[in-house]
């Protein structure tokens, strides 16, 4: 297959890496695949595959191709009008329900709801969100966790200070990092002695400069070395706090290093497998149940090593050549389907370079479905 993929840039975020990391993917695998993009190509990883940098997605842009994959709501009417192939709205993660993108939220919507476009995403929670709001049928596909860079290191025996990961950027509302160090703050004051280890691809905030615990502080750190990071810790914690949340796959990344954690009791976490043996689940934005449990792991050997076991098993389900085999057979279904003699599909819809709304450089930051 010929298939283009639509990309607003090629910031470090997790749904552009993994749309970048499906391109080469796919690319390895004889497809010919080329990425059009509205920033340069990525300074954080290397790319076998075609990547061009466009002004905009006009139809003068984009080659002819089998598939036209957009990869952010705002991609969608370009893959959508361009005529050039098979439309594809790959969803990461429903951009509706970002804070950040309350504005835009109608025209989101609009485009959710647009005919004749196949839609592929990445959990249950989104295949029923789909559905459920929009009587869309979408394709899930399993994601997929680089197990090459991601494995277990030697188990970490009980001492202090404890060092407790928490990745995401503080900027972004729903991924709620605030809680996190609040709760950090009241297991430091309760008596343990906490070392945050913070990740995130963007600058560190002003809050959380004036912590009463230490924090080591790690920024755009590349794909690769997040393995070594991941296995430097004694816990994780995941804080996002409602469904805007896609996947999170830092939070499978860390299961697949051998760390034990304590995730926010959404409908994304709750998917990783159905059996809700693999963490300490808390309410998301509750920094005292999150802090228990922090001190619970902390002091409890034998819990660690029973989450340590059943996050591996979790992880182990999220392979690269699973995912891209899923993937390979959702588009190539997707293109047979759109392509049938019988199929009378019209896309009711008008785009032109630059129609997409104006988003702030906070926006832009949101881009995809974040890791």
């Amino acid at each position: 297959m010929r298939i283009v993929f639509l990309l607003e840039s090629a910031e470090l975020w997790g749904g552009v890496k993994t749309a970048l990391d499906d391109a080469d993917g796919l690319a390895a695998r004889g497809h010919d695949v080329v990425v059009l993009c509205k920033s340069g190509p990525p300074d954080w990883m290397s790319l076998a595959c075609e990547f061009r940098t466009v002004p905009d997605f006009g139809p003068e842009r984009v080659p002819s191709a089998d598939a036209i994959v957009g990869t952010y709501w705002t991609t969608v009417p370009f893959a959508a009008a361009c005529g050039r192939g098979v439309p594809v709205h790959y969803c990461q993660g429903y951009e509706g329900d970002n804070p950040e993108c309350a504005p835009h939220r109608a025209h989101i919507e609009a485009i959710y709801a647009l005919p004749g476009i196949a839609k592929i995403t990445i959990s249950h929670h989104l295949e029923q969100l789909l559905a459920r709001r929009f009587g869309v049928q979408a394709r899930r596909v399993r994601y997929a966790v680089d197990h090459d860079t991601m494995f277990p290191g030697p188990e970490r025996a009980s001492k202090q200070p404890v060092r407790v990961g928490l990745v995401g950027p503080y900027t972004v509302p729903w991924k709620d990092i605030r809680t996190g160090l609040r709760a950090f703050s009241i297991a430091h004051a309760a008596g343990l002695v906490v070392h945050a280890v913070r990740a995130s691809n963007v600058p560190r905030h002003s809050d959380e400069l004036d912590a009463t615990f230490p924090i080591e502080w790690h920024e755009r750190v590349s794909p690769h070395s997040m393995g070594n990071l991941y296995r430097s810790l004694d816990v994780f914690v995941a804080t996002s706090r409602g469904s805007e949340e896609g996947f999170f796959m830092p939070a499978v990344e860390a299961m697949a290093c051998g760390v034990p954690s304590v995730l926010t009791d959404i409908p994304c976490s709750n998917g990783y497998d159905g059996q809700r043996d693999y963490a300490l689940f808390v309410p998301p934005a509750d920094p005292v149940a999150m802090a228990k449990a922090i001190v619970q792991l902390a002091h409890d050997q034998a819990l660690r090593r029973r989450l340590r076991a059943a996050g591996l098993r979790v992880a182990a389900r999220y392979t690269q050549q699973c995912h891209l085999d899923d993937l390979e057979a959702a588009l190539h279904d997707a293109v047979a389907v759109a392509r049938q003699p019988s199929r009378q599909t019209e896309l009711q819809v008008t785009a032109q370079p630059g129609a997409a709304p104006a988003r702030s450089a906070q926006s832009r930051r949101s881009v995809a479905a974040r890791r």
